[in-house]
């Protein structure tokens, strides 16, 4: 009788190849097996190859290295759950891992991937550190015959080995790699903690090697500081992100007139001079972000292809721009009197503008906007004033009217609504085009339900309007962070749903109040 072959339907049958061929491998390779496993993720790579594993356990008596006769797939999943030194060792002592490496298009050299997560790595041993330099070096010389369109260095203990840097950096000026993060601090702390440090001891790099990579489109630097020479051209980077790389003393110039082909720039936690002026015939910029820089006071831009615009400023400032054809549009500022400021001087001439997310830390929010038609094209709205007094939802009212095409309305209420005055009207000018409707911080006082109700009888396309108790505001780099808040109950809920149904004029209205106890 002929013997039935071995199928790998069970669980039994699942694990034992892989026990098998986890014992032929180094310790390194066990724990990555295992870890697939306890994912799951080995098990439809090895129904997909089942006549290969039966073959290779029926010799795993043999000395012979099973693990790389494993398939490419399932190679490469192990590969990615070992730390950098492994990855090395098997790529020189086997050609068969070597060759699987060459599916992965990036690679992420980094320290926390050889030391542990909350140690400080800048205090670890010397020969530890050395043998994550010796890794770099051995990844950057194994990379030389192949493509890599993504390269990330993360190490915090650079500064003594900066001739390493250099020759890593010449290295990388050979490969064909596209996007290229270089990362100068290992810490869970935000970076906004560590723009207030005096203590941080940053990198200190040179532009013009950076530029010696001519087929780079995106570079991201963090935690370093950028030598004064910029005589190089750096024509091919079409992306730079600076993250803690403080620029007081007008480097920022000087970069935008190197990479003339510059079409993201992304400033954010970096100490800049009080007044940062982006200009150019030339200029190519089409994505300007500028967060949390301490020391700005005063932004200036003159771009005509710029597209999207966002700036979250902890202080006042003050804006001039000359963008006609940005559409994007994220702004948070504080002082008083800053919303007449923002939308009737900064935004006015902005006649393009489809997305504005405004989030405003002010003493009131009172203002009538000097034309009705001032943002013709807004699609959307995002609206966020952080304000401790009682304010007049109406005041709110005329903004929504200067936006004809308005689709999409975000309201956040941080503060109870009141009616100021008494006979005032609301507007009766029709919302047109306005579709959905979210009030976040909904408290349901009178003058809140009476916005709603403005709302649904002026909209007659208004398809969802949804109302809820928990404030959702925007932290660093716009993050959403929510705020605990209390519970409708069930009875206001009913009342409100039934209130603004009452007086919609859209038979497509669907009301939301979220929030129940």
């Amino acid at each position: 009788m002929s013997q039935e072959k071995p199928t790998m339907s069970s669980l039994g049958n699942v694990l034992f190849p892989l026990a098998v061929l986890t014992a032929a491998g180094g310790a390194a390779v066990q724990i990555a097996i295992k870890f697939l496993i306890l994912q799951g993720k080995a098990f439809p790579l090895l129904e997909k190859h089942e006549e290969d594993f039966i073959q290779k356990v029926d010799y795993a008596v043999t000395n012979e290295d099973k693990i790389s006769q494993l398939p490419d797939d399932l190679l490469s999943g192990i590969l990615l759950h070992l730390d950098l030194m492994e990855v090395v060792r098997l790529r020189i002592l086997s050609r068969r891992w070597k060759n699987v490496c060459k599916l992965r298009g990036e690679l992420r050299l980094n320290c926390l991937d050889m030391f542990r997560v909350n140690q400080s790595h800048d205090k670890c041993s010397r020969q530890d550190q050395f043998r994550f330099l010796k890794a770099v070096d051995n990844c950057l010389q194994l990379c030389s015959c192949q493509t890599i369109t993504c390269l990330e260095i993360s190490c915090c203990f650079l500064k003594r080995f900066t001739s390493d840097f250099i020759r890593w950096m010449q290295s990388i000026a050979t490969l064909d790699i596209q996007e290229l993060h270089l990362r100068f601090l290992c810490s869970s702390s935000p970076l906004c903690e560590h723009v207030k440090s005096s203590t941080i001891d940053l990198f200190p790099i040179s532009f013009q090697l950076l530029s010696k990579a001519a087929t780079l489109k995106h570079l991201h630097l963090c935690a370093c500081v950028l030598q004064p020479r910029f005589t190089s051209q750096f024509n091919s980077l079409k992306s730079l992100y600076l993250d803690l790389v403080p620029m007081s003393n007008g480097e920022l110039p000087r970069i935008l007139s190197s990479c003339v082909n510059l079409q993201t720039l992304r400033v954010a936690y970096c100490k800049l001079s009080p007044k940062l002026c982006i200009s150019g015939q030339c200029l190519q910029l089409k994505c300007l972000y500028v967060h949390s820089c301490p020391g700005l006071q005063e932004i200036v831009i003159c771009a005509k292809n710029l597209n999207t615009f966002s700036c979250f400023a902890e202080g006042t400032m003050k804006f001039s721009l000359d963008v006609p054809n940005l559409e994007d549009a994220r702004v948070h500022v504080r002082g008083p009197n800053a919303m007449p400021y923002m939308f009737g001087e900064v935004f006015k001439d902005c006649t393009k503008l489809k997305f504005l997310l405004f989030q405003i830390r002010t003493n009131e929010i009172r203002y009538v906007p000097t034309k009705m038609d001032m943002f013709s094209n807004l699609r959307t709205l995002s609206f966020v004033p952080i304000i401790e007094t009682l304010a007049d939802e109406l005041e709110i009212a005329p903004i929504l009217v200067a936006c004809p095409l308005l689709e999409k309305l975000r309201l956040q209420f941080l503060c109870e609504g009141i009616n100021q005055k008494r006979g005032r009207n609301w507007p009766t000018e029709p919302l047109a085009c306005l579709k959905e409707v979210d009030l976040d911080g909904f408290k349901a006082s009178l003058n809140e339900i009476d916005f709603a109700c403005y709302l649904a009888r002026n909209a007659p396309v208004l398809e969802r309007l949804t109302t809820r108790p928990t404030c959702r505001i925007y932290v660093e780099d716009f993050a959403v962070t929510t705020a605990p808040s209390g519970a409708y109950l069930r009875s206001l809920v009913t009342y409100l749903h039934g209130l603004v149904m009452l007086h919609a004029i859209s038979n497509k209205l669907e009301v939301n109040v979220l929030g129940l106890p």
